[in-house]
């Protein structure tokens, strides 16, 4: 007979319809949900007591850069400029395979520890083949659920000046995601699927994209994911509106931020069956806007919510759920408010957030067959939210406590795949009182290694390419209307290619 594990006491919140109502009991087997109800008569399995606690589905994080927890909170201060030319072209030169296996690891056990059941990791520091097999290992050591998307974008060698035509024509990544796939992810059902994160090619002609869908398609990825319309700066470039008029989106595309999607965008990427992630912590910290959430959500495109990066933000969804909602609510109260008007209502709900970090999250990863919602028939992917607390006491209404009480500290129980990771608060991982330690010593030694020098070139690399001013500004948006019409883009591209490649090195950048 299979384990057989009876969670009691449960405070249920399925978020599935019909909900079964209030205290019960939930019985998994085989790593998948037997049963569900007030008194299952079971007595032959594992006891679990869920005290009253809220026992509720595995949350999904839809974006998450999870190698970036050995930069945890070095770009708490950082705008978008800075975490290019920082984590991106100044730090990750200096990550070796053992720093990207350790940082995926406590990425993925920090995600566990907050009730994160599920990640879709966006994984762009695949600076060799060893990196790429490390990144995986890393998550598959701690039983998260994943969608691995193999980074296709090019990463700087360390001590070298960045090579801006490199970024453009480096193919190996390619070959290598062939080898990937069939050696390390094979399967289309396992507990971590094979993804492609696609390049920043947002300021480039089409053609450079069009390879890197065609390879997502013949490898059968799980998820084409990648940045778009991140910020009114990438909004002349109208990229995803030229994506999708070539053919170029599907439903196993999932796009990340589009704070400045149109709503003709919006319906399309819904007639089409592509998702969005928004972050709206490192979005509104960074610049790119407010979540699309709100607006994508009318527009009936499965959007759930992401970390993002724990290089500048926090490591839980439950941050996210209340950033998105807050500032949902404030965008449609402000517009109100402009014509002297008050709420009558709120346009968004607690639910609305909850159905975010969970159910709508598995449809943007993909995942909503298995998990995202309590049901018998998916796989036993939960979190129990202790009852108790003074914080959360009274509980009168489980989905309001969760979505603007609770916090990563409350997560008493995880379970991923009906395998327990977390117990009585505390994460079942051999070795993670050393694990600290080793986060410690390996990102001293990357911060070390990234010398001044280096991280000058790299400011002035992004500056060559960001709009950090009027006149730049102004130029972005003529780059953006050129790559809209075949006969320029290229041309304007390679004028582009050639101003980056002449940047000097301005004192005092940083």
């Amino acid at each position: 007979m299979s384990q057989r594990t009876l969670i009691t006491n449960a405070n249920l919140l399925t978020l599935a319809e019909p909900a079964p109502p209030g205290v019960g009991q939930l019985l998994i087997e085989g790593g998948r949900i037997a049963a569900i109800g007030r008194d299952l008569g079971v007595t032959d399995a594992e006891i679990v007591d869920a005290g009253g606690g809220i026992v509720m589905p595995g949350m999904v994080d839809t974006h998450r850069h999870t190698w970036q927890s050995l930069l945890r909170a070095r770009l708490a201060d950082g705008t978008l400029y800075d975490y290019m030319a920082l984590a991106r072209y100044g730090y990750a030169p200096h990550f070796t395979a053992s720093d990207a296996e350790l940082g995926n690891y406590a990425g993925a056990l920090d995600a566990l520890n907050a009730g994160v059941t599920t990640v879709v990791d966006h994984s762009h520091l695949v600076a060799t083949p060893d990196h790429a097999d490390a990144l995986l290992t890393g998550l598959e050591k701690t039983g998260i659920r994943a969608v691995y998307c193999y980074g296709l974008a090019d990463v700087p060698d360390p001590g070298v000046p960045i090579d801006t035509e490199r970024a453009y024509t480096s193919r190996w990544r390619h070959q290598d995601a062939e080898r990937f796939r069939t050696e390390r992810l094979p399967a289309s059902d396992g507990l971590i699927r094979f993804g492609i994160s696609g390049s920043e090619f947002l300021f480039a002609p089409l053609h450079y994209t069009v390879p890197e869908v065609e390879l997502a398609r013949s490898l059968d990825a799980h998820r084409f994911t990648v940045h778009v319309a991140n910020g009114p700066f990438t909004r002349g470039t109208r990229y995803v509106t030229r994506l999708l008029a070539k053919g170029l989106v599907d439903d196993r595309t999932l796009f990340v931020h589009g704070n400045a999607l149109t709503s003709g965008d919006l319906a399309r990427i819904a007639s089409v069956g592509a998702s969005i992630s928004v972050a709206p912590e490192s979005e509104m910290q960074m610049g790119m806007g407010t979540s699309i959430w709100p607006s994508a959500r009318h527009a009936g495109v499965a959007c759930g919510l992401g970390v993002d990066i724990v290089s500048g933000g926090s490591g839980d969804l439950f941050t996210q759920m209340r950033l998105a909602l807050a500032a949902g609510r404030m965008a449609v109260n402000d517009k109100l408010g402009k014509r002297g008007i008050m709420p009558e209502k709120l346009h968004l709900t607690a639910d609305d957030a909850v159905r975010a970090a969970t159910i709508d999250g598995a449809r943007a990863a993909g995942l909503d067959r298995e998990v995202g919602t309590l049901e018998v028939g998916k796989c036993a992917d939960l979190i129990l939210v202790r009852a108790g607390a003074t914080h959360l006491s009274p509980v009168l209404d489980p989905v309001k406590t969760v979505a603007l009480q609770a916090g990563a500290g409350d997560v008493e129980l995880v379970m991923v795949n009906g395998r327990i990771v977390k117990r009585d608060g505390q994460l079942v991982v051999a070795g993670s009182k050393e694990l600290g330690t080793r986060l410690q010593v390996a990102a001293e030694r990357i911060l070390t290694a990234a010398t001044d020098q280096s991280l000058d070139e790299a400011y002035s690399y992004v500056r060559a390419a960001f709009p950090l001013d009027r006149a730049s500004a102004m130029g972005a948006r003529v780059v953006g209307k050129a790559l809209q019409v075949r006969s320029l883009d290229d041309k304007v591209f390679r004028m582009m290619l050639a101003q980056s490649a002449k940047a000097q090195r301005p004192a005092g950048v940083r």
